[in-house]
């Protein structure tokens, strides 16, 4: 069985969690209160869920996904060995879906300051182009729109997480190196806040026309 960690346990990981538990996959919950905070959320969920320290759910993840705001990626990831560890980057840099909600990181990619806090990881962007909403109604997806991306440099790190998508009914889309490809679900991309999944018609069209 694969084990999809998660390091935090708000609403990304309170959407994701069920999905992939009910798709197969093992799931590790963490946080920074200790995974005794942690009950009702695991009793909540169907499958094999458990709640772990984010040390522990580092440990025993294939791959971990940060479901963490952006505020707390310092303290978050401080402390913990992250080296080898396929590493999901679901963030934006933003608090909320508004214009004044966007936290001014000085226009470096979001991907490149989380990169930072998580030296040695595998990093893959992913999860992170639509609002929570939409991927908790659209997974699994009905019909040709079944479109998630990703963007890492790491093949094999792409190919898990392509996996996990998989796992989650939808059909991966590889958009290469985060720092070129992956330039298109950074926040303010053209493939960002659509409010819909994408078929790969829609892919190819947008990116023709951007």
């Amino acid at each position: 069985m694969k084990t999809l960690g998660f390091l935090g346990a708000g609403r990304l990981a309170q959407m994701l969690a069920p999905k992939a538990a009910k798709a197969g996959w093992k799931v590790v919950l963490s946080n920074s209160r200790g995974p005794e905070t942690l009950t009702e959320l695991v009793d909540s969920i169907d499958g094999d869920v458990v709640a772990a320290t984010p040390a522990d759910m580092l440990d025993a993840a294939d791959i971990v996904i940060l479901a963490i705001r952006w505020p707390h990626l310092a303290d978050a990831t401080a402390g913990l060995d992250w080296k080898g560890k396929v590493v999901i980057d679901a963030m934006n840099n933003r608090l909320g879906p508004k214009p004044e909600d966007v936290i001014d990181i000085g226009g470096v990619l979001s991907s490149e300051v989380v990169a930072k806090h998580i030296p040695g990881a595998r990093m893959v962007k992913a999860f992170n182009h639509e609002p929570i909403p939409v991927f908790d109604n659209t997974l699994p997806p009905e019909g040709d729109a079944n479109v998630l991306f990703l963007a890492g440099s790491d093949a094999e790190a792409n190919a898990m997480v392509a996996g996990l998508i998989r796992d989650l009914g939808a059909e991966p889309v590889d958009l290469g190196p985060i720092d070129q490809g992956g330039t298109n679900i950074a926040m303010g991309g053209a493939l960002t806040n659509k409010f819909k999944l994408f078929s790969r018609a829609d892919v190819e069209a947008v990116l023709a026309e951007s």
